[in-house]
């Protein structure tokens, strides 16, 4: 698995000292460890060579990638030292597209080393994969939907289908009014609303709902065409996946985390940016994969 490291780019052409005066020397990491080769008089330590390497998904043991990872990073070098040699710094535009690229891989490289620092045994996972196969259900669902913004056509819908029109049929007459009109397959009860779920499990293949199913979302009008037996994969075949996640899921606690306790001021006449709101997206859009999806 490929991991998180500054940005190849901006190890060679580091942001902005301390001070007015921007950081100009081609590598600017301390040269005070092993050496992978020597630039023009420029040094460059190995770490940055294996952080290359690891960003290209190179092996240094193989002698063919090894020689890969070699020209990448003389590469690199040089492309810094154009900068220094041609006072690109001047420019405060470039300075400013150095210091996001530095930024973006120092928050990167944290990430991964915030990984390392938070680990995950197996007891954890297999407690998360308990749980989710629980909420997945011992079926997953093939079924279509007209999602409805208002009431009154969910329920004008419904009453053709009570009046004998098959499902498709209705479907078809319906479409361009409903706020989404789709089928969905093999789709577990924990990717949908509860409502939907409850609906869904009681409902026999070929059945259709008799009246509108009301979510978040707006008003469901749903057709079975077949519950599948759902068998869980084996634990071993995703965990892995199971960890990326909780990791994911930590990573984003963390971050709102030190959003709450930061404080940030902006400048007379700058507005600050507008609290996001909370999204109203038809569940088609955020079906969440259940174990061994």
């Amino acid at each position: 698995m490929r991991k998180y490291i500054v940005p190849l780019c901006t190890i060679v052409i580091a942001g902005c000292s301390p001070g007015n005066a921007p950081d100009t020397r081609p590598v600017q990491m301390p040269a005070n460890g092993p050496l992978a080769e020597t630039v023009n008089g420029t040094p460059v330590p190995q770490a940055l060579l294996e952080a290359i390497a690891d960003d290209r998904n190179l092996r240094l043991d193989k002698p063919e990638q090894r020689e890969q990872a070699l020209k990448v990073t003389t590469d690199l070098v040089l492309m810094a030292q154009a900068a220094q040699r041609n006072k690109l710094f001047a420019d405060v535009q470039f300075q400013g597209a150095v210091e996001a690229a530095r930024l973006k891989g120092v928050a990167e490289a944290a990430v991964s080393a915030f990984e390392k620092q938070t680990p995950i045994g197996d007891e954890v996972l297999k407690a998360q994969y308990n749980n989710e196969v629980g909420l997945a259900g011992k079926f997953d669902y093939d079924f279509s939907q007209l999602l409805f913004g208002n009431e009154d056509d969910a329920i004008k819908a419904e009453d053709d289908v009570l009046s004998g029109k098959p499902f498709s049929q209705v479907f078809d007459d319906w479409r361009a009014k409903a706020r989404q009109a789709k089928a969905f397959s093999r789709v577990h009860l924990n990717q949908v609303p509860q409502a939907l779920a409850v609906a869904l499990a009681a409902m026999k293949n070929g059945e259709t709902t008799k009246v509108p199913i009301k979510t978040e979302f707006g008003w469901h009008v749903v057709h079975l065409d077949i519950a599948n037996p759902f068998t869980p994969p084996p634990f071993d075949q995703v965990k892995d996946g199971i960890r990326r996640t909780t990791l994911l899921k930590i990573g984003q606690q963390r971050l709102e985390k030190l959003r709450e306790q930061a404080k940030v001021e902006y400048p007379a006449g700058v507005a600050p940016p507008a609290a996001k709101p909370a999204e109203n997206t038809p569940p088609a859009a955020e079906v969440k994969p259940a174990a061994g999806k």
